[in-house]
């Protein structure tokens, strides 16, 4: 009998960490005193609390973000309001590198692949297709960081799905974080009154509208409405 179960158990392993991972999530959410920000102040507040410890704990929030289901943009735009930018632009790049290589080995156990089966449809092969192959995932995966069209997070499961080097996700994603946490933590400052409010709109628009021009100027969609087309023939 207990042979049977773990033989079950291990025939479905995906299925069984995928969820255990809602269990977990689930018990995040509804636990008492749990921190689930609505807004970019009640970031501020609850960071600025822990004192001089407030620049890790904020790394270590954003890093358990994709587990409390909330927002990216109430940290990124709270690290320009809480700190300068020499501590907060390494702030953010630390926090959304971690929960990016979170979610990344999630779907190394298995989670991915339930994510992707159940939720996933032709949008998540094509970026899986994207993705998959080895000579080019380490621009393809760079375009996905910077053009903002993509999901953070699914794109980081997908990856995960993927044989893609770890070395390669984790570079790809730092580099394509730096843009826009220069830009949001320039926003941060403006919005709390420290700097120019125009000054950050333009590198906002420097740091997602370059990379979304090239994206459609350069032809590189093209290469990812080929990858849906490979997918399609895979899946008939």
């Amino acid at each position: 009998m207990n042979g049977s179960l773990l033989s079950c158990m291990r025939e479905h392993r995906h299925a069984v960490l995928f969820l255990l991972y809602i269990c977990v999530i689930a018990a995040l959410w509804y636990l008492p005193g749990v921190f689930h920000p609505a807004s970019v102040e009640e970031v501020r507040r609850w960071v600025a609390g822990f004192g001089v410890w407030g620049p890790a704990v904020y790394v270590l929030l954003y890093m358990a973000r994709p587990l409390l289901l909330f927002p990216s943009l109430l940290l990124n735009v709270a690290a320009g309001i809480l700190f300068p930018p020499q501590i907060g632009i390494p702030c953010l790049a630390a926090g959304g590198l971690g929960s990016a290589v979170l979610l990344f080995y999630m779907a190394r156990t298995g989670i991915g692949t339930e994510f992707l089966h159940l939720h996933g449809g032709r949008w998540g092969n094509r970026i899986h297709q994207y993705l998959s192959d080895g000579a080019l995932n380490f621009q393809r995966m760079l375009w996905l960081r910077t053009v903002p069209l993509f999901p953070y997070d699914v794109i980081s499961l997908v990856a995960g799905c993927t044989r893609m080097r770890f070395v390669t996700f984790a570079m790809t994603t730092l580099l394509g974080i730096l843009p826009g946490a220069i830009a949001y933590n320039v926003l941060g400052e403006a919005l709390g009154g420290n700097s120019g409010f125009m000054f950050s709109a333009v590198l906002l628009v420097i740091a997602f509208g370059i990379p979304l021009a090239f994206w459609y100027v350069g032809g590189e969609r093209r290469h990812l409405a080929g990858a849906a087309i490979k997918a399609f023939k895979l899946n008939k």
